[in-house]
């Protein structure tokens, strides 16, 4: 969705961190919800039509990560461990207490390491075609691969702020940074204590979807849904069930009827 489909609700800010001026759009009001996109996404490109759904019930605040969109970029010290620490500080910046934390594919990776570094961080997390490391056996695409391959719609997104072949440089960190993820032990998963929901599509990479069903096995607070008919981003496909999924589990939350373990 482009901002401007819903210009009239939606307010772009910007925050700081370690000399780096880093955008995030803001729309709607009430409790915090944080989402974070995907590899070389944006914030109103992936969620803003879901943003647009729960506005009317939720403050929902869309970063883009750093050296995306109208984030700064900074190639020295690049890394998934920088891309949290940001998330941090916005938290902090915010000031609005625990968020729910929404993450797409590389950013629900993301959403989840927040949690296990620092348990308490999220009031839930609601994770679409999430990723728990990177198995043993697992065979990483190459970046030459990855290079042929990707989006037409993802590589302009940075045009205006970073230059047409931006998108190169991004896909290169973030496959080099998420291939270093280990698989995520059982333990860990079930240690989570916030309220999660696992969202894949039908026909998503099938280790993406084995992991979600794990986590769901491994952690009793946790829940898995699969879309008929959609692909990894489930979020852009379905967005109609998508949101009916995503506003019912966070009813419920609201409601007190999902569990939650005390950080």
């Amino acid at each position: 969705m482009a901002s401007e489909e819903i210009a009239g609700a939606a307010r772009m800010l910007t925050y700081e961190r370690n000399g780096l001026v880093l955008a995030y759009t803001v729309v709607g009001d009430g409790p915090p919800i944080l989402f974070v996109h995907g590899a070389t996404g944006t914030g109103m490109y992936e969620w803003g039509r879901l943003a647009d759904r729960l506005s009317a019930g939720y403050q929902c605040i869309l970063p883009d990560l750093c050296g995306h969109g109208r984030s700064d970029f900074r190639r020295s010290g690049y890394s998934g461990q920088a891309i949290r620490a940001d998330l941090r500080r916005l938290i902090v910046h915010l000031e609005r207490g625990r968020p729910h934390i929404v993450g797409f594919s590389y950013g629900a990776e993301a959403a989840l390491m927040l949690e296990l570094e620092a348990p308490g961080t999220a009031r839930s997390l609601l994770l679409v075609s999430p990723g728990t490391g990177r198995p043993s056996d697992y065979r990483m695409p190459s970046v030459d691969y990855l290079h042929r391959v990707w989006p037409q719609s993802l590589r302009r997104l940075h045009e205006a702020h970073h230059g047409p072949d931006h998108w190169r440089s991004l896909v290169t960190l973030l496959q080099e940074d998420s291939g270093r993820l280990p698989e995520i032990p059982a333990e860990l998963l079930e240690r989570v204590g916030c309220p999660v929901l696992l969202l894949t599509g039908a026909h998503d990479d099938p280790a993406r979807r084995h992991q979600a069903r794990r986590f769901a096995e491994i952690n009793p607070r946790a829940r898995h849904v699969e879309i008929a008919d959609a692909a990894h981003a489930v979020h852009l496909e379905r967005p109609d069930e998508v949101a009916g999924v995503v506003g019912g589990f966070l009813a419920e939350i609201a409601a007190g009827t999902t569990s939650d373990r005390p950080p």
